[in-house]
């Protein structure tokens, strides 16, 4: 089992967040549209446990994330995590169905991912709630990242993206909301 540090930020400008990845030497790694399902059972419910089929084209990634209490609250999220790839995502998610896995929510976005000093750097688009960068590795690294990129460690957002979208329906008065896209073709090369 890994453990996995991440925070993220709001992003205003994406145009100007690619310049500053260019300038500290970030190497473009992938873009792709990620569709997210996750799931609840007995055990998660009890466990504070993520259970989430992450699919990718045909493919996929299953992951069981078990959240940790970190030091600097609201700054950093860190968790344990185990992850397997998945040759066929549609297969396995009827093999998760049939184990009393219980689908929980959807989740999609469009991601594109770099690489830099040992940190990886994602800016993510998600429906209704525009861009945010996500950086994962040592809270000293992610520190020093967000530095390089313009943002202070202070600012950082330790919710998920479910945390967020929860937040935004509430305010907005739109329970039935969902994050996904709708109403157009998406793809990870837009």
């Amino acid at each position: 089992m890994a453990t996995e540090i991440e925070t993220k930020f709001k992003l205003y400008s994406v145009a100007k967040l690619k310049n500053k990845l260019k300038e500290i030497g970030a190497k473009f790694v992938s873009k792709h549209l990620e569709r997210d399902i996750y799931y609840n059972n007995a055990r998660s419910e009890r466990c504070l446990e993520s259970i989430r089929l992450r699919t990718i084209g045909k493919g996929g990634i299953f992951t069981i994330k078990e959240y940790l209490n970190s030091k600097e609250p609201n700054i950093y999220k860190v968790r344990n995590e185990l992850e397997v790839a998945i040759d066929n995502a549609e297969v396995f998610n009827d093999m998760l169905s049939r184990f009393d896995f219980k689908f929980s929510f959807r989740k999609e976005k469009i991601r594109e991912t770099y690489v830099c000093k040992g940190a990886k750097i994602c800016i993510d688009k998600l429906p209704y709630l525009g861009y945010y960068i996500e950086i994962e590795s040592s809270k000293r690294k992610i520190k020093s990242i967000a530095g390089l990129l313009g943002f202070d460690i202070n600012d950082a957002i330790c919710g998920t993206y479910m945390d967020i979208f929860d937040s935004y329906k509430k305010i907005n008065r739109k329970p039935e909301l969902k994050l996904v896209f709708r109403g157009r073709k998406v793809s990870g090369r837009e």
